[in-house]
């Protein structure tokens, strides 16, 4: 009798430890993995001409026009691309775990959307496109991750203002505003977001997003932040658009190029800007500092989108047929790109 019930004590016990192991393996399993506070989730550059695409550890998330902007993954060389989802995408950040975006499924063709969820909103999903998740389900504009959060453009009709800034955990957890102010929330370099203060004074600001303090950075009549290293570039709406830096350092201001700049992108030690006026009206190669400027075609482009290997572009009036040119290598002609 004792012995029977030493084994029913000693198999009680077995049980709740492999009870609670269970749950340990699945917690482990399952627990939501956060990121470096520093991480930013795209360039800045690739945020500011629309999100459409983001590189991450040898691959390019991008919205592919051939097939209404959904969501797509290729190599870095541009090989292998498959569908992830559905959705029509923008403002697409990565991290090691998920991608996160911008959706909007609005227009006659998307329709069937409505059985199937909600037409807009902020998502993550998982790197291979699974288990879509809504951090936000109404209407949203440029989003960023900055760490383990998604600052960005938040519209509801109910509220007022109607369009202000908020900030989402990427866990879900959280989902608060930030702001009356819709910052554009670009540009995320060391703990700060980096902005042109549209909506009051277009001076080059930053906010701590630790602190929400907002700080000056430069009086000025600027849009378009991009901070890289101690340099802020911005568009001088005062000195007919020209694309500027300014050394945070030294508090020195240079003009990078004449002309007025419509789009521009700075990854690595290149800028690709769109020029209007310029010696001729096209799209433009530079190294940072303004010098070795090259014109890589001839005409009106929009969404410039960088990767370590290619950078994509678009012809203004064609919103669908997509071209690239090496980051940074020499440039011989522009290449058409089929993605289908």
């Amino acid at each position: 009798m004792k012995e029977r019930r030493a084994k029913i004590i000693v198999l009680s016990i077995l049980a709740v430890i492999l009870a609670a192991a269970g749950v340990y393996i699945y917690s482990y399993i399952n627990r939501f993995v956060y990121n470096d506070p520093n991480l930013a989730g795209n360039t800045a550059g690739n945020i500011n001409n629309g999100g459409l695409f983001c590189e991450y550890n040898g691959y390019i998330y991008f919205s592919n026009p051939y097939d209404d902007g959904a969501l797509y993954r290729m190599n870095s060389d541009c090989t292998n691309a498959r569908k992830l989802s559905d959705d029509r995408v923008a403002y697409i950040n990565v991290d090691g775990n998920h991608i996160y975006y911008v959706r909007n499924n609005s227009g006659s063709d998307r329709v069937a959307s409505i059985l199937h969820g909600y037409l807009f909103g902020l998502y993550r999903c998982e790197l291979d496109g699974s288990n879509p998740a809504d951090l936000y389900e109404k209407q949203s504009g440029t989003a960023a991750l900055c760490g383990n959060y998604i600052y960005y453009q938040h519209y509801n009709t109910k509220e007022s203002p109607s369009f202000t800034l908020y900030r989402a955990k990427i866990d879900g957890s959280e989902d608060v505003k930030v702001s009356n102010t819709t910052y554009e929330p670009s540009s995320y370099y060391n703990g700060r977001l980096y902005f042109a203060n549209i909506d009051e004074n277009h001076n080059l600001c930053s906010l701590d997003v630790n602190t929400g303090s907002i700080s000056t950075v430069l009086e000025a009549n600027a849009y378009m932040a991009d901070m890289e290293g101690q340099y802020i570039y911005y568009i001088d709406m005062n000195d007919n658009y020209a694309l500027m830096r300014y050394n945070t350092a030294n508090r020195i201001k240079e003009k990078l190029i004449d002309g007025r700049c419509v789009h521009y992108n700075v990854y690595g030690t290149k800028v690709f800007a769109m020029i209007e006026g310029d010696d001729v009206h096209g799209i433009y190669r530079m190294n940072v500092d303004g010098s070795q400027k090259e014109l890589i075609a001839q005409g009106d482009f929009n969404n410039i989108s960088c990767t370590s290997q290619y950078t994509f572009f678009q012809y203004f009036n064609d919103n669908v047929t997509l071209y690239r040119v090496p980051t940074i290598g020499k440039i011989t002609t522009i290449e058409q790109i089929n993605v289908r």
